[in-house]
């Protein structure tokens, strides 16, 4: 079992402070005094320089070779006095005061991270690590915490030591979630919520482990969940290889909920194998599990593509592979 050697603690809720020079980790047995949430952004109000404190709890394998790492982490989030009150009141809007886990709204958002890095050179920093849990998890599973209970991955093979090799108590710091989740510069009223409004089949690409993240983010969204019941939804993941596919002991209940779930292996660094294996699927997909329509749905001006985890060059070639096959530039959205 993959997961056989996970380590794991109880949250805790870590400070809020504003950006400063690394400091040592704080030993987990003393718990430092509760005190009211203060935040406070750099001259320029850039909401970015905004650092979260967060304590890891957990930090398990998520793939078979161990290289992917699934890091949990609570991100201090401190609910309002009034809160407990009123979270059972049906209906009821109000504001809870949990100012991280209210500005994570849809997946395809993203965090910056700080952390140490050990060898006294000071702190390193991740500029876009994408949140791995959809909106609905983060709320549901932080509802009774003071804190936002958020999962990243993490690949030993791009991510530095500081997030990979982090250990449960080790405590880290992220900004608040960034980004409009998946959009089209070019076409600002294109998004995923548009697109299903829209009825259009979803085709998900994600590459490598950012690129996983940021789709899983949406298969775990229960407004998509409940999409692909009428609708089709198809995600190629592009993984160097079977061992090193992150969440892959997910993938058999990912099409158990109606995804077709298509790993091409191979297809981080081969990027023309890629787009052939991607192609062939486009050509001659035959009709999924009961009765839905071909990957591209009733008709490719009725589809809408999700990049995620796609840059330069393979960003490129699958907008012209998508286009050659009659989807809309403007139906093609990026993370």
């Amino acid at each position: 079992n993959m997961f056989a050697h996970s380590q794991r603690i109880a949250p805790v809720a870590a400070r809020v402070t504003r950006p400063r020079t690394h400091e040592k980790h704080r030993s987990m047995s003393k718990v430092p005094r509760k005190r009211e949430l203060k935040v406070q952004a750099s001259s320029t109000d850039d909401e970015s320089a905004i650092w979260y404190s967060c304590v890891v709890i957990e930090n398990n394998a998520a793939s078979v070779d161990g290289s992917q790492r699934s890091l949990v982490v609570a991100v201090e989030d401190k609910q309002n006095d009034d809160a407990q009150h009123l979270r059972s009141s049906p209906g009821l809007v109000f504001n809870n005061g949990k100012v991280w886990t209210e500005t994570f709204t849809k997946p395809g958002m993203y965090v910056k991270a700080r952390f140490g890095r050990g060898d006294g050179g000071g702190d390193g920093v991740v500029d876009k690590l994408p949140v791995a849990r959809s909106p609905y998890h983060v709320r549901y599973d932080s509802a009774r915490l003071d804190s936002a209970k958020v999962e990243f991955l993490v690949d030993a093979g791009t991510h530095p030591a500081g997030l990979t090799a982090a250990k449960p108590g080790d405590v880290i710091s992220v900004s608040k979630p960034l980004g409009s989740g998946f959009t089209n510069v070019l076409f600002a009223e294109r998004s995923l919520e548009a697109a299903m409004k829209k009825n259009h089949a979803l085709v998900l690409v994600a590459r490598g482990t950012s690129g996983m993240a940021s789709i899983r983010s949406i298969l775990d969204w229960q407004p998509v969940l409940a999409y692909t019941d009428k609708h089709p939804v198809t995600v190629f993941y592009l993984a160097n290889s079977q061992e090193s596919s992150a969440l892959l002991s997910l993938h058999d209940e990912w099409r158990s909920e109606g995804y077709k779930i298509i790993p091409v292996y191979g297809g981080v660094d081969d990027v023309d194998n890629a787009m052939f294996m991607i192609e062939q699927c486009l050509l001659t997909g035959a009709l999924t599990a009961g009765g839905k329509p071909t990957i591209l749905g009733k008709s490719p001006a009725s589809c809408s593509v999700l990049l995620a985890g796609c840059q330069g060059d393979v960003a490129s070639k699958l907008l012209h592979l998508f286009d050659s096959r009659g989807v809309s530039k403007e139906n093609i959205l990026t993370d």
